[in-house]
């Protein structure tokens, strides 16, 4: 009875080890895809215009609601000040 236990024993320690492996393996896996999504998008960035959409892609990410739509009111009110500062001239051929 007692080499049964052991046996046992043996064979849980085994699996416990195999699945902790496995875990760590697919960690492993995981952490090196996303390096290699990261490197891509960084090298797929290579204009500036790129760097800024995604830096302001990242910028709008982090606000909340409350926040965009202060952004959108204070967008509205600057370019209704600059209609008012310079309004539209006449286009020649319209009466």
């Amino acid at each position: 009875m007692d080499a049964q236990r052991w046996i046992l024993v043996a064979v849980v320690v085994i699996v416990v080890a195999v699945i902790v492996f496995l875990r760590f393996q697919r960690a492993q896996e995981r952490t090196a895809q996303e390096r290699r999504i990261s490197v891509q998008a960084n090298e797929q960035a290579q204009l500036p215009g790129d760097r800024v959409t995604q830096r302001e892609d990242r910028r709008l990410a982090g606000m909340t609601a409350e926040d965009k739509a202060w952004e959108q009111a204070s967008l509205q009110r600057n370019r209704e000040s600059e209609a008012r500062m310079h309004p539209a001239e006449p286009r020649e051929g319209r009466p």
